[in-house]
């Protein structure tokens, strides 16, 4: 019995997997008395009746919970491996070890550790791109460490895994696969343009040795395409082995047939089917249900545990009414608060929210998704209803967990036009990306008229929610057969828990907030982090506007001090207003020392140029400069823009730094006209000397008088930079360039004499 249902398995934890089995819900469903070949549902609400539950509420049966435990433990292995992902599942296992040995089994058999080696769709859906030295780490520690003795170690291939993945496969004792799902080309992650590393290949073949799981022939035929694998047949028994070992062993054993398994030039990668054929796959399961019944475990036992990560400390955030640009800036300065001044490792999300502004709910979302999983764990708990652009927050989260009432969906409070939905499909895919669902599903939940489907994979069974356009586009679109409707066009997406649940898409349904508590083991209620009177004073400094306000400020603060004598309130005014708009950004996580070092240094160099080497030279271009980047830098959290939220941020700082020089010079040039003119005022400027005291500073000047020499002609006798040295007639005088910097030799001509002031220009020869 066949469903189109994309089931991974009900209560898994992580709704980021993107493999779903089609035969647990046909089990389910026979198990209630409901055939699954009887439902086509026209809308989501026609499943609604179904018991997706069972088992699923951790008071029902604490006692099979507990013993579950004891018997086996299922921990996700994301792929690819980087950063630090080997550390993190390091710390999960010995978790898991301690639960498992906590007391002997009656029957005398080890307990059951499951690794479930998960590719990431956004990696092509096959785990490509693993750091070797995480692989590494990770199967060392499987194939050496002591106390895996205690458990037995199985690997859980679901679906098509390569690169350095497969080691970790290769360093458990038993490998189980979906019948379709290959495991091979660990060769991937290499360049191939160049010999292997030969610590490389040794690991490999350590690996294989000391486990035995896949024989060392097919496991270095996985990594280097330059090796020939063959599979001979011997009186005594089917032996793999390389191109250069096939003679050798026609000279002990009598050969009766020698077949090429894979040639030279292609990496090798098998099937679980052709894997259990050749003996190194333990079994072959559809899902995760089946998994636990040829490994004879209660089905909670092939369910992640979400405690099993580490010691969390945790902190909640509420994201409660509509999602406004206030809400956002306040949930990203908390999450950066919390991670930097407090370590916390796991932050829960409390949505109750009928979603916002589109551009708004997106920009948390991926805020959210960017967060590294393997450092901070980030859970959506949904008591009520996440509607529109807060389901997207919802689904951006690491695990999602949901009240029984709950439901994600419907139209959110602020109706979306179509121009607003074609200018969001960007950002919709990178987020997509980010948390490994497809961008069809996640539109569907803002998108009434969009309609998705669940399509089955023919060649690898997996199953996946996509729209009839998605599906299109895709390179296999002929590999894809077309299923049930999740939601019709013209329908708004709404699941309920027991829909949601049912999909995969959330990883339990509790009654409440205490049982929610219970799955990660917290025994206390965790602290809620709330904006307090110096972050909302951080988010209005750090908003645009007054963001503007302050940079227009701080630089008519300097235009004053430096048209008035000594330093007076325009200095203090410009150093507090930059105090205010670094502090806020500083707090605010955008800024750091290095934003304060550049506009300190880059002001510097400002008035070293107006003041000590007159003219535009190195000195003012290089200041301008610093200044302008250490602004931009404060106001974004990046150098270069990866991503679409990047590029959205990346023109609000420039919004706000022309809005700022749009006002600096507006005001400078309505101070420059009306100061002088003002009764009180006029006394705090430097104004130019007039009638008399001109007269008489002229005359002072005059002691020295070179008028004669304006007009005549002469060269450069040192290099001016702006100031050195020029022969005029039978004269060497000190002059000063007046434009830009003249090498010696250049010829020169007078174009202002005032006193012993000479100014010269260059002319041709």
């Amino acid at each position: 019995m066949e469903s189109d249902l994309p089931t991974r398995h009900l209560n898994t934890a992580d709704h980021r997997l993107p493999s779903f089995s089609l035969a647990l819900v046909a089990c389910l469903l026979c198990a209630n008395g409901v055939r699954a070949d009887a439902i086509e549902p026209k809308s989501t609400n026609d499943l609604v009746g179904l018991d997706a539950n069972r088992g699923s509420d951790p008071s029902d049966a604490p006692e099979s919970l507990s013993e579950a435990e004891q018997l086996g433990q299922l921990i996700r292995v994301p792929l690819p491996l980087t950063g630090n992902a080997d550390s993190y599942i390091k710390n999960a296992i010995e978790r898991a070890i301690d639960t498992l040995t906590s007391s002997p089994l009656p029957d005398g058999r080890r307990p059951v550790l499951l690794l479930e080696l998960s590719p990431a769709r956004r990696s092509d859906g096959l785990g490509i791109g693993s750091d070797f030295e995480r692989a590494q780490s990770l199967a060392r520690y499987l194939s050496t460490h002591r106390n895996l003795a205690a458990v037995k170690t199985v690997a859980y291939v679901p679906r098509t895994i390569q690169g350095h993945g497969v080691l970790v496969a290769m360093a458990c004792e038993e490998i189980v696969m979906h019948p379709k799902a290959e495991l091979g080309a660990a060769g991937a992650d290499e360049d191939m343009r160049g010999p292997l590393e030969p610590v490389i290949l040794s690991l490999y073949q350590q690996i294989a040795a000391a486990r035995r799981t896949i024989p060392k022939a097919i496991a270095l035929a996985m990594l280097d395409p330059r090796l020939e694998l063959h599979k001979v047949e011997t009186e005594e028994a089917t032996e793999f082995v390389l191109a250069d070992g096939v003679s050798p062993l026609e000279e002990h054993k009598t050969v009766i047939a020698d077949d090429i398994l894979v040639p030279t030039g292609a990496l090798a990668s098998f099937t679980g089917s052709e894997g259990r054929q050749y003996g190194f796959v333990k079994y072959i399961v559809e899902n995760r249900a089946a998994l636990a019944r040829v490994l004879d475990l209660p089905a909670e036992a092939v369910r992640e545990d979400m405690s099993l990560a580490g010691d969390w400390r945790p902190v909640m955030i509420n994201i409660e009414g509509p999602i406004t640009p206030r809400l956002v800036g306040q949930v990203q300065t908390l999450i950066a608060m919390e991670k930097d001044q407090r370590d916390v490792n796991w932050i829960g999300f409390r949505i109750d929210s009928g979603g916002g502004a589109l551009e708004d709910c997106l920009e948390l979302a991926d805020t959210i998704a960017s967060q590294d999983a393997t450092e901070t764990r980030t859970v959506a708990y949904v008591p009520v209803e996440a509607s529109g652009g807060a389901a997207l927050v919802a689904l951006a989260c690491d695990q999602v967990v949901v009240q029984p009432a709950a439901s994600l969906g419907r139209v959110g409070a602020d109706p979306i036009d179509r121009e607003t939905l074609d200018a969001a499909e960007a950002p919709i895919r990178v987020l997509a990306e980010e948390t490994d669902q497809t961008w069809s599903l996640l539109r569907a939940f803002i998108d009434p008229q969009l309609e998705i489907n669940i399509y089955t994979n023919k060649k690898t069974g997996e199953a996946v929610f996509f729209s009839p356009q998605q599906v299109k586009a895709l390179p296999d679109a002929k590999d894809w057969r077309k299923g049930n409707t999740l939601t019709p066009a013209g329908e708004p997406l709404t699941l309920t828990s027991q829909r949601l649940q049912q999909l995969g898409l959330v990883g339990q349904v509790v009654d409440n907030f205490d049982e929610f508590k219970k799955l990660y083991r917290l025994t206390e209620d965790p602290r809620v982090a709330k904006p307090n009177w110096a972050l909302e004073l951080v988010e209005a400094l750090a908003s645009p506007g007054l963001a503007i306000m302050l940079l227009v400020v701080g630089f008519l603060g300097i235009y004053l001090e430096l048209h008035s004598p000594g330093f007076g309130i325009g200095g203090f005014v410009a150093a507090v207003a930059f105090m205010l708009f670094f502090w806020s950004k500083f707090l605010h996580g955008t800024a750091t020392w290095l934003e304060i070092l550049l506009f300190t240094c880059g002001l510097f160099f400002l008035l070293l140029e107006f003041f000590v080497l007159p003219g535009l030279g190195i000195f003012g271009i290089g200041g301008a400069v610093m200044v302008i980047l250490s602004l931009l830098l404060a106001s974004q959290t990046f150098v270069l823009p990866h991503s679409q939220a990047d590029l959205v941020e990346l023109r609000n700082s420039l919004a706000v730094l022309v809005g700022a020089g749009a006002g600096i010079l507006v005001l400078v040039f309505t101070l420059r006209y009306w100061l002088p003119r003002a009764p009180i005022l006029n006394k705090l400027l430097l104004n130019p000397p007039e009638n008399e005291e001109l007269t008489d500073l002229q005359n002072r000047e005059s002691v020295a008088n070179f008028s004669h020499l304006v007009g005549q002609k002469g060269t450069a006798a040192t290099d001016l930079l702006p100031a050195g040295k020029a022969q005029i007639g039978d004269q060497l005088v000190d002059v000063i360039a007046d434009g830009d910097i003249m090498d010696r030799g250049q010829a020169v001509m007078v174009t202002m004499a005032r006193g012993n002031r000479i100014m010269v220009r260059a002319v041709d020869s």
